[in-house]
This record gives structure tokens, sequence and C-alpha cells, in this order.
């Protein structure tokens, strides 16, 4: 009986289907307790739901590859039945403890507000149940890409103490007809007893405008069977959604969410206070006008200002001496052109000379005579004239 059970928990959860993974698993422990094992039905159970009776301990911390923050991987339960594509069978979602802080995301004051509105919903929960209130538990997340997004999201779930669902767009996403929307179900069913944040990132990819001419019949039942899931979703999941295009989503989405934050990229105060974060993060030693290199940052994501910094330490490193302006100069516009030649890299100086770099400054950053480079910005002023 036992070998059975435990072969149609195998089946179940590779073919996954979660409400005959759920049934076996319960068949599994009232077995065990039907035998006088209760201690180990009550630790099946567990496993299934999530809870255990002693704190779960963290493993190490490692870096997702795919958000490229810093996370804390959980092994246990919650990641060990996550459900999978029944074709590709791929898991819908990861499951990481994030170790980001609020105070780690550099944000407006006015969004910095709103998140710990947020949070203090959670906090005072009982609070407001007695006014009849629920918190919120649906938050989207706005604004181009490196400008935050992902990192605020695992700010506030390591903020409310919970581990994440990080879904995965290439499990859930099938190419077999209604095979999404059935993924879809699973990952909101798979979760529905425990307390997780869902992170739903890429979120434009299954909640595109139904009235969009250029999408086929399947988008549009996706976006239905989303809009269901939302509706009939358990209080304990506190829903995450971030898109770098907002514009596409269904008008019905907009709805379902308690807030919407758009992040954009820094302002002057926040690339000021993430440079100078970073260069002491990294340990750099540099006579750095760290005004100007705020200044010439401008309409620059904050991942952008970070792999920025990064390539300074990293010369910081690699060269072992003190890191100046012309450092700085000649990274910053092999960052802006890409390392390309040409009159992309006119361009581009032209661009921050008009910021208030020298011409002079600007040769020396690529190793051109000074009349020269002189020569070649005339032109282009002549030629845009």
């Amino acid at each position: 009986m036992k070998a059975e059970l435990i072969a149609d928990i195998i089946q179940a959860h590779c073919s996954g289907d979660e409400d005959r993974f759920r049934a076996a698993v319960e068949a599994l422990a009232a077995d065990e307790s039907k035998k006088g094992n209760v201690r180990v039905s009550n630790l099946v159970l567990a496993a299934y739901t999530g809870k255990r009776e002693a704190p779960l301990k963290k493993p190490e911390t490692f870096t997702a590859a795919s958000s490229g923050y810093a996370t804390t991987s959980l092994n246990g339960p919650l990641s060990a039945y996550a459900p999978r594509d029944k074709d590709s069978l791929l898991d819908l979602y990861d499951i990481v403890y994030p170790s980001e802080r609020l105070d780690d995301v550099v944000l407006p004051p006015n969004q910095r507000r709103l998140l710990l509105q947020i949070l203090s919903e959670r906090a005072e929960n009982k609070k407001l149940a007695e006014h009849n209130l629920p918190p919120a538990n649906r938050l989207l997340l706005c604004g181009p890409p490196g400008c935050g997004k992902t990192m605020t999201a695992f700010a506030i779930a390591h903020e409310l103490g919970l581990p994440m669902a990080y879904v995965r767009l290439d499990g859930l996403i099938s190419s077999y007809l209604g095979q999404t929307s059935v993924n879809l179900r699973k990952v909101f069913s798979s979760l529905k007893n425990m307390d997780i944040v869902l992170f739903l990132d890429e979120f434009d990819a299954i909640a595109k405008k139904r009235d969009d001419e250029n999408e086929m019949g399947e988008l549009k039942r996706v976006v239905t069977a989303l809009l269901q899931n939302f509706d009939n979703m358990s209080e304990r999941i506190f829903l995450i959604a971030a898109t770098n295009h907002e514009h596409l989503l269904d008008p019905a989405i907009w709805r379902r969410f308690n807030y919407v934050v758009n992040l954009s990229y820094p302002d002057a105060r926040q690339r000021q206070e993430l440079i100078n974060r970073w260069l002491d993060e990294y340990r750099v030693e540099h006579t750095l006008d760290v005004e100007k290199l705020t200044e010439i940052t401008v309409d620059r994501s904050t991942a952008q200002i970070k792999e920025f910094i990064m390539s300074l330490a990293k010369r910081f490193v690699t060269t072992g001496r003190v890191i100046d302006m012309d450092d700085a100069i000649e990274l910053y516009i092999q960052q802006l052109t890409n390392h390309a030649n040409g009159g992309n890299i006119i361009s581009v100086v032209a661009y921050l000379r008009d910021k208030g770099l020298s011409v002079r400054a600007l040769a020396k950053a690529l190793e051109m005579p000074h009349n020269t480079l002189a020569y070649q910005l005339k032109k282009l002023n002549d030629s845009e004239v």
C-alpha cells in the first residue's frame, strides 16, 4: 500500500496534476496515521503545506542567475513540490528567500512612503480586520528596464519575512493550446495554503490587452484565466507583478491591484547616493568628482550606473592605482557606445561636452589629439545646423 502511494505521489508530481498530488499526499498521511505513525503523518502533511513546527533553517546564500540579486534558496518543502509544465517538465516557479532590505533600495520619498504604507497594512492586519478592511496584497511595479523593480519586489518579501515564489515564464508559457491557463491555475492552487510572495516578472507577457488584433485567441484566454485566478486568490498570498510595458496591459488588470508604483530612472539625489554607496561598497580608492559623475549619468538606469561603477572598481582592483576622472570618462564613453567607433563616439562626446566635461579631458580619454577632436565636434555641430 505504502509503495503504491509513493509511486502515485511521484507520478502526480511529474505530471503537474496538483489535485491528484494533494490527494496522494493526504492518502499517505492517513495510511501512516492508521498504523500509529502519527508523527510521520504530521511530517508528511507539514511538508506539503509548508508549515513547520520548528523554524526553518536558511541554507547558504547564492546569487539567482535570473535576477542578479542575492537571495537565499529554500531547499525545503516549499521548493520540493513546485508544480511543473506537463510537457516541458520545467518548474513553474522557483522558491527564494530574498536578502535585500528596503533600505538597500534608493527610492524617491513618495514611493518609499507608499511601500512603507503597504508594509504597515500587513503588520496591522488584525486592526484592519476589526474594521472589516483587508490589508493590501497586490502590488504592480511599472517602469523601464533596470530601474529596480525586481530589487524592490525582493525587498518587500524580505521586509514581510516571507519566501518568494518567482514565476518562471519559460515553464509557465506553453505552446500547447490551453496549457498556459492550466499552468497559471497550478501556480495559484499550489500556493493557496502558504504565506508567500508570488512574483510575476515580465507581467505583460501574460496580461496584454485582449483587444489587440495582432494577438491570437489563446492569449485572450490566458488573460481571462489570470483575472479569474486573481479574483479567487488566497489572502495568504502577497502578489507582486512587474512590467516594463504597462501600456500593453489589459484595462481589467489595473483594478485588480491595490497599489501601483511607477519606478523611473534615478534623479540627481538618488544617483549621487548610489554612486557614493557603490564606491564605498567596492572600496575604490579614487579622486573622482562625484558631483560631475552625478551630472553626466542623467537618464541612466540604476542597473547601468551600477555597471559603470563596477567597471571603475574592477580597474582599481586590476591596476592597483587610484582611480581618477580620466578613468571614469574613458569607461563611461565605452559604456555609452558599447565600444563602438566612428560617428557614434563623436555624438557621445558631444553629449558629454554639453554636460560640462572639457574637450581636453574627453580627447585624453579617447587617446586622440585635442585639435582633432575639436575639429570633429565642430563638423558635427555644423552638420546639425
